[in-house]
Parts: structure tokens; C-alpha cells; sequence
């Protein structure tokens, strides 16, 4: 697998004075595709107090990585920072962020990523290659991509992983507790002690989870709100009109996870996946590989 780290300059989408980037990772296969099959490029945007290393732990063995077992199968995997979180930048104040102005920033990456490609500036791909964009967000990143497809159409094809459109079930975590304590404002810490079991099944090992909570990272106080409030992206679930599929573990953050198909009334087409033996850090459990199977057996259908 080869890995190319990247920055884009997206100061020309924000109200700041200094420069504002988003940083990412471009995965590709050793191998190159070839040129009789279209290219899938999975834009992954990943949770609360996470990084894009979330979909490739270098701090946790391979047998960890989506990304490398997505690139074993021939995609393109481009692993985003959100804006104010990871390598990406945390501008000040950060009461200026908005949902908008950071969805907006994943979708000029996005294709500023595909034209990039389809350029040959970073990798030479087969001629007369078709690209296709499909995106995966996960936990608070599939609140994200909700809004971005909603908002701006940006992937042909969209995976939301552990996000619920109903009020989140956040497991031993007092809700009200934490929307008082966002009240400053700025990027913060998560506490992830009361969610340890919403994140992890008892089989998870506890050297894994030390790992994954030794690299956790700030989140900016305008996106932990968003995800504590209720509705927050159904109006743009609402309109959304590629094919969607729905991912969850058997312990996850929806109350009913058949009823989360309601939330996208005009997909073309709606999917449910429940991975057993597996909580909301579907990445981390030990089924792990079930939930990608499950990815690659969907864009594979659609």
C-alpha cells in the first residue's frame, strides 16, 4: 500500500485572516487498478476526539488499517482531517466555524482530490480511467458527510457508520452534562471514560484501547454541539439522493436502527447493516473485518 500525506489550503472558504488547511491521507493499492474497471475513491471522514488515523492506526498493528484492506481490494481511500481536528487546522476563534464552512472545505478537498487524480498528479492511473467518489463518515464524520451530501452532492455513493438522526443513545454518558459543559467554546478533550462501553465489547483488548485513547485529539466545541443536538442534518438526510447504507454495531448510539432508514426518504436506494460483536468503534472491535466485508460487498453493488 502506498500512502501519500497531503494538505489543501481552503482559507478562501472561511472568514479567517490566517491560513486555514485540511490535511488527509491518500491511500493507494501497490498494484494499479485496471483500466477496464472504474476507480472508487472512499473519502473517510472520521468521529469526535478522532483523526484520520482512525481508518488507519499506525499506532495499532495492520490488521487494524481500512485503509490497507480496502487498498488490497483496489480502492482509493482518502482519509480526511475535519477541519479543527488532527493535522488540520484549529483556527481562532473557533466559534467561527460552522457546519457549513467545514462540510464545505471536505467538498472542495473532495474534488479537488478527484481532479488531482484524474490529473495524474500524485499517482499515474490507467488511461481513460472513470473515477467514482463515495463517502464514509463515521460517528460525529457521519453527521458530517450527511450534511456534505446533502448540501453539495459531493460522492456518488454514501456510508454513514454510527451516526444516529434520532437523539443519541450515548450509553453511560449524561447528555445534558456535556452540552453544559461546551459552553466556552474552543477545542476541547473528550472525556472517554463514561463511553468506554459504547465504544468497546469486553473482547476489545486493552492494549488497543489504551493506544487508540493515548492518540485522541481535540474536538472544536461548534461540532461536539451539533452532534448533541437532536435533528441536527435531517433536513439534509431528507433530500439526499444517492444510494445509502447505514452501518451500525450491536452496541451503537441509535435507540432504533431500523428507524434511521426513515431519516432518507429520497435515496435511491436505503441499507441496514448491524455488525454483531461490535460497539460504536467499528474499526476497533473484533469483527472489524465483518463491517468492511460489509462496505466492499455494498459499493460492489452499487
Amino acid at each position: 500500500m502506498r500512502q501519500i500525506k497531503l494538505t489543501w489550503d481552503v482559507s478562501h472558504l472561511t472568514p479567517y485572516s490566517i491560513p486555514v488547511n485540511v490535511s488527509g491521507s491518500l491511500f493507494a493499492p501497490d498494484q494499479p487498478t485496471p483500466s477496464d474497471q472504474p476507480l472508487d475513491l472512499l473519502v473517510c471522514l472520521h468521529g469526535g476526539s478522532c483523526s484520520s488515523e482512525y481508518y488507519h492506526p499506525e499506532h495499532i498493528d495492520p490488521s487494524y488499517s481500512f485503509a490497507r484492506y480496502m487498498t488490497e481490494r483496489g480502492y482509493l481511500v482518502l482519509a480526511l482531517d475535519t477541519l479543527g481536528m488532527g493535522r488540520s487546522s484549529k483556527p481562532e476563534p473557533e466559534n467561527q466555524l460552522t457546519l457549513e464552512m467545514i462540510a464545505a472545505a471536505s467538498d472542495f478537498v473532495t474534488r479537488q482530490a478527484a481532479s488531482s487524480l484524474q490529473d495524474g498528479e500524485w499517482l499515474q492511473l490507467p488511461p481513460n480511467s472513470t473515477l467514482r467518489a463515495s463517502g464514509l463518515g463515521h460517528s460525529m464524520g457521519g453527521m458530517l458527510s450527511v450534511y456534505q451530501q446533502g448540501r453539495f452532492q459531493s460522492f456518488e455513493r454514501l456510508i454513514v457508520a454510527g451516526w444516529s438522526n434520532l437523539p443519541l443513545d450515548l450509553s453511560d454518558a449524561d447528555i445534558a452534562s456535556m452540552r453544559a459543559g461546551l459552553s466556552d467554546g474552543g477545542y476541547i478533550p473528550t472525556d472517554r471514560q463514561p463511553l468506554q462501553t459504547l465504544f468497546h465489547l469486553p473482547d476489545v483488548p486493552a492494549e488497543v484501547i489504551a493506544a487508540d485513547n493515548k492518540h485522541a485529539g481535540l474536538t472544536p466545541v461548534t461540532l461536539a454541539l451539533a452532534a448533541l443536538s437532536p435533528g441536527t442534518v435531517t433536513r439534509e438526510a431528507a433530500v439526499i439522493r444517492c444510494p445509502v447504507l447505514l452501518l451500525f454495531g450491536e452496541v451503537d448510539v441509535s435507540a432504533d436502527p431500523q428507524r434511521e432508514t426513515t431519516f432518507y426518504p429520497t435515496a435511491s436506494s436505503i441499507d441496514l447493516k448491524r455488525i454483531e460483536q461490535s460497539a460504536h468503534m467499528h474499526n476497533l472491535a473484533q469483527s472489524r473485518q465483518i463491517a468492511w466485508h460489509a462496505i466492499h460487498e455494498w459499493l460492489l453493488a452499487h
